[in-house]
């Protein structure tokens, strides 16, 4: 019987992805095992065309982690890491108000072993990205980046620091008590540095922007403290990340559903 592995998911027509899959084959002996797909002793990586946040992966794995650009206005180099999933619509791809299952320890992993290997080379800040776009899958997932436009994409240095970074979390995930984030804004700021610099992991995070286009309810808060690799310790929520009405419903209802819940 074949063993079942981690898959690394590359975009033909992704640069970072590429650029990352490079990085990959440099520090791993990988050996072709089908077409587009190869295997190394730990995780597999396969490439497939169309968007990266649009692929369903055909290979079953035991979990997967997506090499991925990350784009924003400012332009500025980083390393990005997140959960994919959707409390909302599903205007990036995936299902509305469905989020995946969250990897605590091997996203804290990941971000570690960016921010370390940024830190000897080229100096990028680290972010932590709330909950957003898909795609849905059935098994855990979670985005590892390199932002944040052309000219940071195809950088060798910033592949070799994000491909370190997967094999961190496939291979050292960090085991330490793991959250759910309520609040704040895209690149979780509260959160951030509880994940980077802290002694705790986080699953979901879910914006202040979300809740409060998006609403909150029973069914999408039992997503986000049960999709995790893991056990939950409790929520934390940002209280000034969150306008005033959408706390007060989303507190009550954490109460209600006998969720422990802290102050972030």
């Amino acid at each position: 019987m074949v063993r079942m592995k981690p898959l690394v998911v590359i975009s033909r027509e992704n640069t970072a992805s590429r650029n990352i899959m490079s990085a990959l084959f440099s520090l791993e002996k990988f050996e072709e095992e089908g077409e587009r797909f190869w295997s190394c002793a730990d995780f597999d990586v396969a490439e497939y065309s169309g968007s990266i946040i649009e692929i369903v992966p055909a290979h079953d794995a035991t979990y997967y982690v997506f090499a991925s650009t990350h784009k924003s206005e400012s332009g500025k180099p980083c390393f990005t890491v997140h959960t994919p999933g959707n409390w909302g619509n599903a205007d990036m791809g995936g299902s509305p108000q469905t989020l995946n299952t969250a990897m605590p320890g091997r996203l804290k992993a990941a971000a570690q072993k960016m921010k370390e290997m940024s830190g000897a080379s080229l100096g990028w800040p680290v972010s932590i990205e709330v909950d957003h776009h898909g795609p849905t899958l059935s098994r855990p997932v979670m985005f590892a980046e390199i932002g944040s436009s052309e000219a940071e994409w195809s950088v060798p240095e910033a592949g070799a620091v994000v491909a370190q970074a997967i094999i961190a979390a496939i291979r050292q995930p960090c085991e330490c008590p793991a959250y759910v984030g309520f609040g704040g804004t895209h690149y979780a700021p509260k959160f951030t540095p509880k994940i980077v610099d802290g002694d705790i992991a986080l699953g979901h995070i879910v914006s202040g922007y979300s809740l409060e286009k998006y609403g909150v309810d029973e069914s999408r808060i039992l997503q986000a403290m049960s999709k995790n690799e893991g056990k939950i310790e409790c929520a934390l929520v940002d209280w000034k990340g969150i306008k005033g009405e959408r706390r007060r419903q989303l507190v009550e209802l954490l109460d209600k559903m006998q969720v422990k819940w802290e102050k972030a």
